[in-house]
């Protein structure tokens, strides 16, 4: 039984990201028998800090529970989930063991746990604390601050490692998609999504204004977010033709929701709208990628059952570990 905070966590077994070995929990830090040494701020172990997700960490302080299906009233995060997993792996959750990289604020942390799944939940920015904040750390979730690369968990570990809406910020997709995989235990899955290539991107102003955004302090890149949405907000409200739309999209970076989430409320729409379009302006990293190109992913990760579909984000993959 290791006690962090005031919770007392069972079964959840911590190694050292380095070489793999055991960690034991000294006061306020885990150390490794080789002497590596690791902090646990707020009762959340740290194996790594915010370098280039800065922006993810502020922006889910500031919409801690914008996309919670608990704040929405509606199963905009659930369908999603029971979309990439698909019926079977979504019937098998209650006391599957679930390794959720990049929880963010959590949306998908309150789905899994709803089920009844075990959670250890990963993130390399500062939203583990807001993770945290909305979902507490307890015998079914645990969560760590640490990079996907290298993860303070032994292999072949999970029923399930999810990872929606993160590979595409990674520096290397690819290599991301080959970590995860070490973290399957055999004939487990690996679930994830990524962004899909389309021309559409390559024609909007978006691109411009990111290079200068992201490079902002994120407290600074938000404000400006936010006066070019409610400058450029009630353009898009004026007429519903598509055409009219299509420029405007083209015009302002913005993200704006009307009829594309039946059943959100005004006042959501606009926060929804905000946070995707900050979300879509601060990353460091945007890659795309075809359905052929992630199933090969997955192929060349010797995954059996590969499974790819348009969805998600753009691009859903599944596939099993051999047993």
């Amino acid at each position: 039984m290791v006690k962090f905070g005031s919770a007392e966590i069972k079964g959840w077994n911590l190694v050292c990201p380095d070489h793999a070995l055991a960690l034991s929990v000294l006061e306020d830090y885990l150390q490794c028998p080789d002497g590596c040494v690791f902090g646990i701020e707020n009762g959340i172990p740290r194996f790594t800090r915010d370098d280039y997700s800065a922006a993810f960490g502020y922006q889910w302080g500031q919409f801690a529970k914008t996309q919670l299906d608990s704040n929405t009233k509606l199963p905009i995060t659930s369908n999603r989930l029971e979309s990439a997993l698909g019926p079977e792996l979504w019937q098998s959750l209650r006391d599957s063991f679930v390794l959720e990289v990049g929880c963010g604020a959590g949306r998908f942390t309150e789905v899994l746990l709803g089920q009844g799944a075990n959670v250890f939940s990963t993130d390399l920015s500062g939203a583990i604390e807001t993770n945290v904040l909305n979902f507490p750390i307890s015998e079914k979730h645990f969560a760590v601050q640490a990079d996907l690369q290298k993860l303070p968990l032994s292999e072949q570990t999970f029923d399930i490692v999810c990872c929606l809406g993160v590979l595409q910020h990674t520096p290397n997709p690819e290599a991301s998609i080959k970590a995860l995989i070490r973290y399957v235990k055999p004939g487990g899955w690996l679930v994830i999504d990524h962004y899909a290539r389309s021309i559409s991107h390559h024609l909007r102003t978006a691109w411009l204004f990111r290079i200068f955004l992201k490079r902002l302090r994120p407290k600074v890149s938000m404000q400006i977010v936010q006066k070019i949405y409610m400058i450029s907000s009630p353009l898009f409200a004026k007429s519903q033709n598509h055409l009219y739309r299509k420029i405007l999209f083209a015009v302002f970076p913005i993200v704006y929701f009307d009829k594309e989430i039946p059943g959100l409320s005004p006042e959501l729409k606009k926060e929804w709208g905000i946070l995707d379009t900050y979300d879509s302006l601060t990353d460091w990293y945007k890659h795309r990628r075809n359905i052929r190109e992630i199933r090969s992913y997955l192929v060349g990760g010797q995954l059996l059952n590969v499974q790819t579909q348009a969805g998600g984000n753009g691009v859903i993959g599944k596939g099993q570990k051999s047993a």
